[in-house]
């Protein structure tokens, strides 16, 4: 995995990143979320849509994610589609995670499509672990698993966030040995 830019920086998504948002929805999935229900996301308070965006090519990628009852849901992630494979995609997850951490959530769960073995690999790698298939799950007929990672654990001790270097560093926090 290629490193992000420095100047990548994660924030709060506003009603004039919609198309933008929309645009890399609609190239990223099979059976994209219509502008409308991005739009409703956004404003949408029980929601947290992020953006990743750099000064010179401006948004890269959006994560969408809403809590209840000490867990929060990854809705949506994506990224744009020439950029992909550069570390985007796991800082929008660091994100999650990092806003989790803050809020002392107990765990995160998201869906994933069964087809998506890239995606799959990618939460993997922050040690989400596939908890159940969901038969059906999109719209389209296609399955997903879902994938879940506890947090509870790491919430009472001392968390260390491994440096990446190209972070700027908000939480620290560490899932521990694998």
């Amino acid at each position: 995995m290629i490193n992000p830019r420095p100047d990548a920086v994660v924030t709060e998504a506003m009603l004039a990143d919609i198309e933008a948002i929309d645009r890399i929805e609609q190239e990223a999935f099979n059976t994209p979320w219509s502008r409308d229900l991005l739009r409703a996301a956004l404003l949408n308070e029980a929601y947290r849509v992020r953006i990743l965006r750099t000064q010179d090519q401006g948004l890269l990628g959006f994560s969408i994610a809403h809590a209840i009852r000490g867990r929060s849901n990854l809705d949506n992630l994506a990224v744009d589609r020439s950029t992909r494979s550069r570390g985007y995609g796991s800082q929008l997850i660091e994100d999650w995670i990092d806003d989790a951490c803050d809020r002392k959530l107990e765990s995160l769960t998201l869906q994933v499509n069964t087809a998506n073995v890239r995606a799959q690999k990618l939460y993997e790698q922050f040690r989400f672990r596939t908890a159940k298939l969901l038969v059906a799950y999109y719209p389209n007929g296609d399955d997903a698993y879902q994938m879940e990672l506890a947090l509870a654990a790491h919430l009472g001790s001392t968390l260390h966030r491994p440096s990446r270097g190209w972070l700027q560093p908000r939480r620290r926090w560490s899932l521990g040995p694998r």
